[in-house]
């Protein structure tokens, strides 16, 4: 979670940057956004790891 709020404090003050250059685009949208389904897979995978380990134990 440390890792992608960085991350995403990072990309916000990037947008910031390019959002005031002359020939400002959304094309930077599609990396950030890869970013973050990333994380998310895998918070989802630990998390569902996670929990069929906690459950796998007391049957």
């Amino acid at each position: 979670m440390i890792a992608s709020g960085s991350i995403s404090a990072l990309a916000g003050i990037s947008f910031f940057q390019k959002a005031a250059a002359p020939h400002s685009s959304l094309a930077n949208l599609a990396g950030y956004a890869l970013l973050g389904d990333i994380f998310f897979l895998v918070s989802a995978l630990c998390l569902g790891h996670n929990a069929s380990r906690s459950t796998s134990g007391s049957n």
